[in-house]
């Protein structure tokens, strides 16, 4: 059997064993949160989340909602203003004009953290609907050491390999946090502990990144001696834009140089591997080597299924070896940058 190959799948069965580390506190603490959302442009979306805002199951006393409007063109901000009029712990804010320094939607966020009153910050998009003990569940993963909690979502209504895309993000998520050198966050649904959070300066070292936020955010954090930890129950689930979806993809896997030296010299490593497995199968006609690393796959899937209860579907098992050389489609396209930022 190929070392190469072997030693990959026994990469895979490592990063299963991460998905499977368990974050829950033994000692539950109700926290107080401030949930941040930014918005631009979302008129379609906000019904939606509203509802989902005021059925949230928490003490409504240890909690307030800061949803700033970034520029909108629409009438997003007067159905904000009506929202937050109707619901007491709940206020607004509005930037007039995109701000030019802190890109994306970082200049939206800072001003929502800025007005923060509680300790933890709870994240989530205009696009978004939590569950109502999305908040509740976040309680069980802090402890006084933890300065992010990285949780994941859902797309509904959407196809059978958008799901597997979907699911794949979080079990990349939760390896690498349980194994220690985390990779990446949902920024529609993560929570930082605000002193974490103006410990690294918050976004001015990643001002000038238009994408990314949450990533950046997370890697600046991890640099502190805060404790990372991963929340593996879906609670915020989001609708597909099949119209942005192209570029949705190359803003999310196009972040290469957003990556540690350590994740990029493993991703460099892994686009190695992919090219060379169709060449052992293909032209030297070792398939051993194939199911060597199906067999690792799978066993880093099955852990995912485990860990987020999650259904099995046999396509999956397809899915399992094209994904791989989507994601390195993907990759390469943003890489190359002509990628749009919603609008």
């Amino acid at each position: 059997m190929d070392p190469f190959v072997f030693l990959f799948s026994v990469f895979l069965i490592i990063l299963g064993m991460g998905i499977l580390r368990s974050w829950k506190t033994t000692e539950v603490k109700e926290l107080n949160y401030s949930i941040i959302i930014a918005c631009r442009n979302e008129e379609q979306n906000l019904p939606k989340l509203f509802y989902s805002l005021i059925k949230l199951d928490y003490p409504i006393e240890k909690y307030e909602i800061i949803i700033v409007d970034d520029a909108s063109t629409d009438n997003s901000l007067n159905m904000i203003k009506i929202f937050c009029e109707e619901v007491s712990n709940a206020s607004f804010f509005y930037l007039k004009e995109k701000s030019k320094e802190y890109l994306g939607k970082k200049a939206a966020l800072n001003l929502a953290i800025n007005h923060a009153k509680f300790e933890i910050l709870l994240f989530t998009d205009a696009d978004c609907s939590p569950q109502p003990n999305w908040i509740n569940s976040y309680n069980n993963y802090f402890t006084d050491k933890t300065g992010f909690v990285a949780g994941s979502y859902e797309e509904i209504n959407t196809g059978s390999f958008r799901r597997f895309c979907n699911q794949i993000s979080s079990a990349v998520y939760a390896s690498t946090i349980g194994l220690g050198f985390p990779f990446s966050a949902a920024g529609g649904n993560m929570a930082v502990r605000k002193e974490a959070f103006e410990q690294v300066g918050g976004y001015e070292k990643i001002k000038h990144n238009i994408a990314g936020d949450d990533k950046q955010l997370l890697n600046l954090i991890n640099k502190t001696s805060w404790e990372i930890r991963y929340n593996p129950e879906i609670l915020v689930s989001t609708v597909t834009n099949t119209l942005d979806l192209h570029h949705r993809d190359k803003r999310k896997y196009g972040k290469f140089g957003m990556s540690s030296t350590l994740f990029q010299i493993f991703s460099i490593l892994i686009l190695l591997f992919y090219l060379y497995l169709p060449y052992k199968i293909f032209f030297v006609k070792e398939w051993q080597s194939f199911l060597s690393y199906f067999l690792g796959a799978n066993l880093f899937w099955f852990a995912n299924i485990i860990k987020h209860k999650y259904k099995f579907a046999p396509i999956d098992l397809i899915f399992i070896v094209i994904y791989p050389y989507y994601l390195i489609y993907y990759s390469i396209l943003g890489l190359l940058g002509n990628w749009k930022w919603k609008n």
